[in-house]
């Protein structure tokens, strides 16, 4: 903190949730979710280019997501990356991003960008008024090892079977194997890139990812650990039925 704002320390990882207000569901249709993936990807290093089509936004997300290659004439360049992301969630209601700032204070720069950007598409296609995500959204420094796993774990895990089978957290889960199918399958979160089977264009160099994050290094190794989490919390489903 630096007198009574928030100052976001260069090189500091930080865990960042940005939520609709009044719980308004905001990442429930394809699109809105392409969208989104769309204004990541871009907030990050510049603009989008003037006059695209919703098809060609669609399409550069996509690619986004793949790893492709995007062509000049969609994004432009402005700037170096404003931060690195370690991690992203899309849960229905909120986001969540595990961030790394390459400049002092490059998160509220970025969050803005991000945030200004895609509510103008959603007031704009839902016909809404006022704000769309509340005023501050939350952040966390993450200060140790212990920590970075802790938040990497529940961005690209544990919110995301949120969507995958509501109310989980309390009944636990019902099949493991379907939800590692899930988590895998689901495009909208970092989770496919640290398993290898993705390398989307979102997430940070290789070098920055294996310096703040110790966990997700062998995508073997970490497979294994996602496994065995879900099978733990396969048990607390089972134990309900037991007693």
């Amino acid at each position: 903190m630096r007198g009574n704002k928030f100052f976001f320390e260069k090189d500091q990882p930080y865990h960042i949730v940005t939520k609709a207000i009044a719980g308004r569901k905001i990442f429930e249709s394809e699109e809105d979710c392409l969208r989104f993936i769309f204004y990541l990807y871009v907030a990050n290093i510049g603009s989008p280019a003037r006059n695209l089509w919703r098809q060609d936004i669609e399409k550069i997300a996509r690619a986004i997501l793949n790893g492709e290659k995007i062509s000049s004439k969609f994004i432009l360049n402005e700037h170096p990356p404003l931060v690195y992301i370690l991690d992203f969630s899309l849960v229905i209601d909120h986001n969540h991003l595990y961030l790394v700032p390459t400049i002092e204070n490059g998160i509220p720069i970025y969050i803005h960008k991000l945030n200004t950007a895609f509510g103008k598409y959603l007031s704009v296609k839902y016909n809404l008024r006022g704000g769309i995500f509340t005023r501050r959204y939350g952040r966390v420094r993450i200060e140790t090892n212990y920590q970075s796993d802790a938040v990497s774990r529940y961005v690209s895990i544990i919110n995301p079977l949120d969507v995958f089978q509501p109310g989980w957290r309390q009944e636990g889960l019902k099949n493991w194997q379907k939800a590692f199918r899930f988590l895998k399958n689901y495009q909208y979160s970092s989770f496919p890139d640290k398993i290898g089977a993705r390398k989307s264009k979102i997430l940070a160099p290789d070098e920055i990812l294996e310096k703040y994050l110790t966990l997700e290094v062998d995508s073997k190794v970490y497979k294994e650990f996602v496994r065995d989490f879900l099978k733990q919390k396969l048990k607390n489903y089972q134990k309900l039925f037991l007693e």
